[in-house]
């Protein structure tokens, strides 16, 4: 694995994960695709897209698989709209991505919960207390003095050729 990850740097190849969201486009586009024209709008991907935002703003999420998570979401909003024509499709999708069905269901209960409480009145208004930041007297001594080392630039001269 060594040589491997040195044989990528030298030829300037960037090895990144994929992501939650890329699997969330990758699902969304191929139930679209077996969907009926009429039918293509009964999912909205910037709605599931905002859902797996609020997911992702809760730490526990971080231990999820991104190919779980996504298709949670997505067998979730599709139970919502109550679209049964593509329940076949996401256990197809289940089936191709080699999720278990256990751990499928134990990650759609936590993105249910997950979207009940950020949907909630507790949610919509922040706790201003834990909005303030509490730094020690020495740290904002340091950060008073850093302000005053901050060099300003000068105003570039706009002129009309």
């Amino acid at each position: 694995m060594r040589m491997e990850k040195i044989v990528l740097e030298k030829v300037c190849w960037k090895v990144k994960a994929t992501t939650a969201f890329q699997f969330l486009q990758l699902y969304y586009s191929l139930i679209q695709e077996n969907l009926p024209f009429e039918r293509r709008n009964s999912l909205n991907f910037e709605r599931l897209e905002a859902q797996l935002k609020a997911c992702h703003c809760r730490m526990i999420f971080s231990k999820a698989k991104p190919s779980v998570l996504a298709l949670s979401i997505i067998a979730l909003e599709i139970q919502a709209q109550k679209c049964v024509e593509l329940t076949e499709d996401v256990e197809c999708l289940q089936k191709h991505s080699k999720i278990n069905g256990r751990d499928l269901t134990f990650w759609q209960e936590l993105v249910s919960k997950c979207l009940t409480e950020y949907s909630s009145d507790k949610c919509s208004k922040p706790n201003v207390q834990k909005l303030k930041w509490i730094v020690s007297g020495r740290t904002a001594r340091q950060l008073r003095h850093s302000y005053y080392r901050i060099s300003h630039l000068p105003t570039i001269p706009e002129t009309v050729p």
